[in-house]
């Protein structure tokens, strides 16, 4: 998803700020988010520690993604289909009740779609408040905070909804990835061939975890809220350092993407690249 967001020096500020905080709070047992003062944004525990696990789900589900791709490839998408077509027959009969028509082409079934990751949007659910009531320290701050994230929110809005990825979590991890990998690498947004990949891959696996079927529609929305924030944040300090071609910049935007990274996906920033016109996760 490429988002313009306003560019200015005052982010900076923030990000320090963020940076100082969230070094501190790392040292907290349960520095994932819902200890710290990030908690309130984060939304309930239960839904913190959940997403403790959602990497390695969609870490196995792109790589099944890399096996499709490569048969697609070899064989062709319709033979792949059908092949999974059968799969899936013959997986909820129970039964092999005929022959794979090309038993050279081993799919899985396909999967089941549960949409855990959708939710129902709440009005009283006021991220942008949250996050400048705990992440900044002075009314400018603040008012600062609100802004980027009402304009990142806005334009977030308006893309989802092109793509058809409105109200999901999988849209806001792969929009808050995006421009993570982006931050952290100082390189260009990868094709949208490859973010609607990673954005499927995100879908199938927050299916994959069945305790995101219990969480509160609240606390989804707020969870995806966030990582709009954050997004927001990466894109206004990024975007300040590439425009003035200022290293020390450039250097806090990859220093705070690695942070939220690892906070959010709970994996090393070097574990996301580009490889082959693909994001991989490592």
């Amino acid at each position: 998803m490429k988002i313009r967001n306003h560019k200015t020096r005052a982010a900076l500020t923030f990000a320090l700020a963020f940076l100082s905080v969230g070094i501190t709070n790392a040292q907290t047992p349960n520095a994932y988010g819902y200890s710290t003062g990030y908690g309130t944004v984060y939304g309930s525990f239960g839904l913190a520690s959940t997403m403790q696990s959602m990497y390695n789900v969609a870490q196995a589900q792109m790589q099944r993604t890399t096996a499709r791709n490569a048969m697609i490839k070899k064989w062709g998408l319709a033979a792949v289909e059908k092949a999974e077509r059968e799969a899936g027959s013959r997986s909820s009969t129970g039964t092999k009740t005929s022959a794979p028509s090309n038993p050279q082409i081993v799919v899985p079934p396909p999967s089941v779609v549960r949409n855990h990751g959708v939710y129902r949007p709440d009005p009283s659910v006021d991220t942008g408040k949250a996050l400048a009531d705990n992440l900044g320290d002075t009314p400018e701050e603040r008012a600062l905070i609100k802004r980027i994230y009402a304009a990142t929110k806005a334009a977030y809005e308006k893309e989802a909804a092109l793509r058809g990825w409105k109200n999901n979590i999988a849209a806001g991890l792969t929009f808050f990835t995006v421009t993570a990998m982006t931050a952290y690498h100082n390189a260009e947004a990868p094709s949208d061939e490859a973010v609607n990949t990673y954005y499927k891959v995100m879908n199938v696996a927050l299916d994959e975890i069945p305790e995101f079927a219990t969480v509160a529609n609240k606390d989804k929305q707020a969870f995806n809220n966030m990582l709009i924030g954050f997004s927001g944040m990466l894109l206004a300090v990024h975007s300040e350092g590439k425009q003035n071609n200022d290293a020390d910049t450039l250097a806090t935007s990859k220093k705070l993407a690695g942070m939220l990274t690892e906070m959010v996906l709970k994996t090393d920033p070097d574990n996301l690249r580009i490889e082959n016109g693909q994001i991989v996760m490592k």
